[in-house]
């Protein structure tokens, strides 16, 4: 009687079994290096970008005081180099919005309100956080000098709109209001004293704002 001879398949490789943790590391120890070394390069770079600006923060507040120093001492075009220079390196700096408003009072010093306008108007949209309130309001400042109160009453609210501070809010609001009636804006006017009037986290605000109220009541032109 004749065996059958059976097929003979080749034996299926199987996946080593990690039994402990010693034995998984063994397993996937290429997979664990390419995991630390990419969480290590993630907290380099973090690190690196936080040290970068660190580093430009106080390079930017050197080069203004350098500024401020030529400022102080009279010598206007050196002021005026120092400060472009910094406004225009370090734009997103606070030091370089501070640069950028000195520069622009400068202008204004000199009955050049034309040209602080527009560099207001340039440093304006590169600015952000706590001196961009200021920056929109002082160019408001610069339009009402070129007699355009209505461009001008749209800074002081856009000021307005940026600060979280009830007091500077206020005084930025009291000052669009002017200007909407240099503007012949009444009801634009209107509507902001009628805010003013009603709060009361400034008194001598809500004041100056009934008075204006009565004014526009009575058709008195400011």
């Amino acid at each position: 009687m004749t065996t059958p001879i059976s097929e003979t398949h080749p034996a299926t490789p199987t996946q080593p079994k990690a039994e402990s943790f010693v034995d998984w590391f063994h397993i996937n120890s290429r997979l664990v290096t390419i995991g630390v070394v990419v969480v290590g390069l993630a907290a380099f770079g973090f690190w690196f970008v936080q040290r970068t600006s660190l580093n430009e923060t106080i390079n930017s507040d050197k080069q203004l005081l350098m500024a401020k120093q030529s400022l102080a001492s009279g010598n206007a075009p050196l002021a005026e180099s120092d400060l472009k220079k910094v406004a225009d390196k370090y734009a997103g700096k606070p030091a370089g919005a501070e640069a950028a408003m000195l520069l622009a009072q400068l202008k204004m010093d000199r009955g050049d309100y034309a040209g602080a306008a527009e560099w207001l108007r340039e440093k304006t949209g590169k600015v952000s956080g706590p001196n961009a309130p200021a920056m929109h309001a002082l160019l408001g400042d610069a339009l009402g000098q070129l007699d355009k109160p209505a461009e001008a009453a749209a800074e002081y609210e856009r000021a307005a709109g940026l600060t979280a501070m009830p007091n500077e809010k206020s005084f930025y609001l009291i000052r669009a209001g002017r200007a909407n009636m240099a503007a012949g804006k009444t009801a634009e006017s209107k509507k902001i004293y009628e805010g003013l009037a009603a709060q009361s986290d400034n008194e001598a605000v809500a004041t100056e704002a009934r008075v204006r109220l009565g004014e526009l009541a009575v058709g008195v032109k400011p």
